[in-house]
């Protein structure tokens, strides 16, 4: 994963993965569409993607990933879900306030708490550990 990206550039490389990954390219307006932001500011976030080598843009036409930028994008998605699906599962959190929150948090974790996040999620996974959750759950006047 390349450093120094903002969360903003982490978001348009994101949107382009997802939206890659069902076309094989993207394109400034679905960009735009998805982030709800306008379509300067994802010109503005491709140029900066395409400077670092995560993407290459045709003059008003297709966004395509480089390799590094499949990569960066997958570990970003893949961020986003971790975090969002532990909300969801774990925390007892409705989808929409988990992926909410996911996408802001998915910026400020450091490698080692989402690996963390992630450990306990597989821990979790066990049915014996889900019930004594359901039950603390329950106690705190939470959803089971």
């Amino acid at each position: 994963m390349p450093k120094n990206l903002s969360s903003s550039l982490e978001d348009y490389l994101e949107s382009v993965y997802a939206l890659s990954l069902k076309d094989g390219f993207a394109r400034a307006s679905a960009v735009s569409r998805l982030l709800k932001v306008s379509k300067p500011s994802v010109s503005a976030g491709v140029k900066a993607l395409a400077a670092r080598g995560l993407l290459q843009q045709e003059p008003y036409g297709y966004i395509r990933l480089t390799p590094a930028g499949l990569r960066a994008g997958a570990e970003i998605t893949g961020r986003h879900s971790l975090l969002k699906d532990f909300m969801v599962a774990v925390l007892g959190m409705p989808a929409a306030d988990a992926e909410r929150d996911a996408c802001r948090a998915e910026h400020a974790l450091s490698q080692e708490a989402l690996r963390r996040v992630g450990a306990l999620a597989a821990f979790l996974k066990n049915p014996a550990r889900r019930a004594v959750l359901s039950a603390a759950r329950a106690a705190a006047g939470r959803r089971p």
